[in-house]
């Protein structure tokens, strides 16, 4: 699920820029409280970045710091003759740049799993799949298909509200992501439009921030799974 991390980290960035934007406009307007509370937001932002690139890397923030070294070494050695020094040092901090970048994470994959079963829900060639985030404990995401939209289960929930895997906290969550109750199903229920389907993107991000967003990356299975109904 490493393309999906990468999908949500895309996404944060990009609220990001526009809260730093936003702040830009506040000291322009000398409006202090915009600013407190524009930079309140930015900083929880900002957690989340940190949070998720460590997943996708624990090395992430040592590999910034040595970035950040190189670039500054490389400055230095425009400005004087010591070439080969900093030449010699460069090619020891671009060895420990592999070293940091060639971390991989056991949780994630690259998704094509998924991107096919999307697919093949949206021409009808299956009649749905299940995406388990702790099977033990009946917490999945069932995918179906009606009409010209495909619904997105977050199932058995009485139970997983009863066991306080669900508390008022991540049903606001849900709730502010797409889902809402559906009494009768039993199940929190998100519906995707399929006008203009041409990948499985947002269907990922949408998964991701379940992942992220509401459950914080806790209490899931180390390795999830699918299931497909044909």
């Amino acid at each position: 699920m490493n393309e999906e991390l990468k999908v949500l980290i895309s996404y944060y960035k990009d609220e990001e820029s526009l809260i730093e934007s936003l702040i830009k406009e506040d000291v322009i307007d000398q409006d202090h409280q915009a600013i407190h509370l524009h930079s309140l937001v930015l900083n929880k932002i900002q957690r989340k970045i940190n949070f998720l690139e460590k997943l996708t890397n624990p090395n992430a923030a040592k590999l910034e710091a040595v970035k950040n070294r190189l670039e500054y070494l490389n400055k230095l050695s425009n400005k004087n003759n010591a070439f080969n020094y900093h030449e010699e040092i460069s090619k020891q901090i671009d060895h420990q740049l592999d070293l940091l970048n060639s971390f991989t994470t056991g949780y994630f994959n690259d998704g094509q799993e998924f991107d096919d079963a999307v697919f093949d829900l949206a021409e009808n060639r299956i009649e749905s799949f299940i995406f388990n985030l702790n099977k033990s404990r009946d917490l999945s995401l069932k995918f179906t298909k009606t009409g010209h939209e495909i619904l997105v289960l977050l199932s058995n929930f009485k139970k997983l509200k009863k066991e306080y895997i669900l508390d008022i906290d991540k049903r606001n969550i849900l709730k502010l992501i797409g889902f809402r109750e559906d009494k009768q199903m039993n199940a929190l229920i998100l519906t995707y439009d399929l006008a203009g389907f041409r990948d499985a993107i947002p269907l990922k991000q949408i998964i991701s921030r379940v992942i992220f967003d509401v459950f914080n990356f806790q209490n899931l299975d180390n390795q999830t799974t699918l299931q497909i109904f044909k």
